[in-house]
């Protein structure tokens, strides 16, 4: 069995090999393809290395990184089309606060903001959708000592903890919160403020999966989901 991830965010060359076919129609603002600056593949690659020793030689785990969160979606559903025999996931920022009584498809069905294209979404299975909640830079701040890590000398962390005191799980954290509170602990480091596309591949290589599946539910879904998968799929 394969395991195909479409995840919204930047790629580079390598991931147009994985797409399932050309897009047609339209291009989004993030480009999936050769870019000049590194893709997150990698990084997801290493967070997710656990998922690839679970996987061992039988099964297949491929991460793709789309570009925007329409294109990883039309890639999803291409690939029901186009792979059925494989357990194709779709991985992309909840952007809003996630209800815990609706699933992952009715969360994004409500979000007048992706409407019209994720209004289709309708009988495709629940463990097939995934959320970073509510959006990537979640996953940075429940690890700490990643982000010390990476940025070193300069960094402060004294506003988002004491931010975090305001709030019950990280998921919980606004995306523009989020980007205040990694723009201000960052600016006075010597790689100089938070930038995603420069930054956040790098960082998904230093993030404690086990740090952040703890503080992050939804991100220990998409664990808990795979490693299940992969369960049923050896017996």
């Amino acid at each position: 069995m394969n395991i195909y991830i479409y995840i919204e965010g930047a790629g580079d060359e390598d991931d147009i090999e994985l797409l399932p076919r050309p897009r047609q129609g339209f291009r989004s603002g993030i480009i999936s393809g050769k870019e000049t600056t590194t893709g997150l593949r990698l990084g997801f690659r290493k967070f997710f290395q656990e998922l690839y020793d679970i996987a061992g030689e039988k099964i297949k785990i491929f991460t793709v990184m789309c570009g925007s969160r329409r294109d990883a979606y039309e890639d999803f559903k291409t690939a029901l089309e186009s792979q059925p025999e494989a357990f194709n996931v779709l991985l992309i920022d909840a952007e809003s606060p996630v209800d815990s009584t609706v699933t992952p498809w009715e969360h994004l069905r409500n979000r007048t903001e992706d409407h019209p294209w994720i209004l289709d979404a309708v009988n495709f299975e629940d463990e097939q959708c995934h959320l970073m909640v509510q959006t990537m830079e979640a996953w940075f701040i429940a690890d700490i000592d990643a982000l010390r890590e990476f940025y070193g000398e300069g960094f402060r962390e004294d506003g988002i903890l004491q931010g975090m005191a305001g709030y019950h799980s990280v998921e919980t954290v606004s995306k523009a919160t989020l980007k205040v509170w990694l723009e201000a602990a960052t600016r006075h480091t010597g790689k100089g403020k938070y930038h995603k596309t420069k930054h956040a591949p790098k960082l998904l290589e230093l993030l404690d999966v086990d740090t952040v599946r703890q503080a992050s539910p939804y991100c220990d879904r998409l664990f808990t989901t795979l490693t299940a998968t992969m369960a049923t799929s050896a017996s």
